[in-house]
């Protein structure tokens, strides 16, 4: 299936190659160990951000890890109405792995999360809680960052989303590796 790209997804491509980033791609995020460093990576201080920092008030209800399979789980099925085959197609995940992630088994990578929220069409702020529970963030001082964050507000799947970060020779979204 060939996915065309429509104007918006020209007119980033051609934003994206006069803007200066700090990276074109941070190949490995671990799992932050303070909430502050969440905040100092995905938030930083710019005047031009339209979108607020959390306060580590609101970063430290996000501490119990079990909550983030209730949030996850409440998110499906807030944005999904398709079964859940669908759902692992349309966010390019194996079925176990996404039994495991929901039964709590198994802690999702970024890139996997990234794709289920892609695939769920989460906006930015819900996405950025549900990477915020496991200490992942993302910047728009990262090139590939920045490109999923214009995907998310134009409610891309993984597949398009995919296209331009593979335009810009940049790490496609997949599976993340053990």
């Amino acid at each position: 299936m060939a996915v065309q790209m429509s104007a918006w997804m020209l007119e980033l491509l051609a934003k994206v190659k006069i803007m200066n980033f700090v990276a074109d791609d941070e190949p490995s995020y671990e799992v932050q160990e303070s909430r502050q460093a969440v905040v100092e990576e995905c938030y930083p201080s710019m005047p031009d951000r339209s979108i607020s920092a959390p306060s580590l008030k609101e970063l430290e209800g996000l501490d119990v890890e079990g909550d983030f399979t209730a949030v996850l789980s409440s998110a499906i099925q807030k944005h999904w109405s398709g079964t859940k085959r669908e759902l692992c197609e349309r966010a390019l995940l194996l079925e176990n792995t996404f039994y495991k992630i929901q039964a709590g088994r198994r802690l999702p990578g970024r890139d996997t999360l990234i794709c289920l929220a892609l695939a769920l069409r989460l906006k930015e702020k819900e996405t950025r809680r549900l990477l915020g529970y496991l200490g992942y963030g993302l910047s728009e001082h990262i090139k590939r960052d920045y490109i999923i964050l214009r995907c998310l507000e134009n409610l891309q799947s993984p597949l398009e989303t995919n296209l331009l970060l593979e335009h810009c020779g940049l790490r496609l979204l997949g599976p993340d590796l053990d």
